[in-house]
């Protein structure tokens, strides 16, 4: 998958200073996804469970994963599987 990347174009008129999170809308797994958090300082991606049924992917595609992250306010959070989901980026409405 190709990265996300901007040119000196992009910054005309912009505060080189800031890293401001971005909203977006996506398509993933062939489903619009609007209001996509996008903020360079997470480490993880979160997909809330009623949207992960919009997309009606099978749960089998769920991978186990048991390891720990520090939540947004620094407690430990617990998780129990992740997914790769196909997502593209575009330009436009």
């Amino acid at each position: 998958m190709l990265p996300i990347t901007f040119t000196d174009t992009d910054l005309q008129g912009v505060d080189q200073e800031q890293d401001d999170p971005m909203v977006m809308t996506i398509a993933v797994e062939n489903f619009t996804v609007k209001k996509v958090l996008i903020y360079q300082g997470s480490l993880v991606d979160i997909l809330h469970w009623a949207t992960y049924q919009k997309l009606q992917v099978s749960i089998e595609a769920m991978i186990p994963y048991d390891e720990r992250f520090y939540g947004f306010s620094s407690e430990r959070v617990c998780t129990r599987k992740y997914i790769d989901l196909h997502a593209i980026f575009y330009e436009g409405q």
